[in-house]
């Protein structure tokens, strides 16, 4: 599988390509205790995004945005303004797994973090990868390693 980096990525649902940033969507649950959690990209189409009726008999609160909107600059920087925001306890909301938030940073922002992550537990398992450098060179040996030549 060869994936435009920052362009394209694996839709969390149905596990299909996202072939561009307008058909994607960020989304995650906020519970009534304004916990955010599950977060997750997925095509911008009913069959794949959260059922907000059935979520919300649960009181889980489906917040989400346009992937177009939450890559760049300016999605990081939303981004890091609310972790910032969250630590210096001026917003209402928590984050319940940091570490959920900064993989979805990774997927979104990092060239070739979507396909390589992929191939992860077979690198790893392989001893191909050390999981100490995800640099751009590393990620890119990944993917020749495992994601073959097309």
């Amino acid at each position: 599988m060869k994936l435009i980096p920052l362009k394209q990525w694996i839709c969390d649902s149905c596990g299909e390509i996202i072939e561009n940033p307008e058909d994607g969507w960020l989304e995650w649950y906020e519970s009534k205790r304004n916990v955010l959690s599950n977060f997750r990209i997925v095509h911008h189409d009913i069959s794949c995004m959260y059922n907000e009726r059935d979520l919300g008999k649960r009181g889980i609160i489906v917040a989400s945005q346009s992937l177009d909107r939450m890559i760049g600059s300016n999605g990081l920087a939303y981004w890091l303004f609310e972790i910032e925001l969250e630590e210096k306890g001026k917003v209402e909301y928590k984050i319940k797994e940091l570490t959920e938030l900064v993989e979805i940073l990774r997927r979104l922002h990092v060239p070739y973090w979507e396909e390589a992550r992929l191939y992860w537990d077979r690198a790893f398992k392989e001893g191909f990868h050390d999981g100490c450098d995800f640099g751009e060179k590393s990620l890119l040996s990944i993917i020749k390693e495992y994601g073959g030549e097309e």
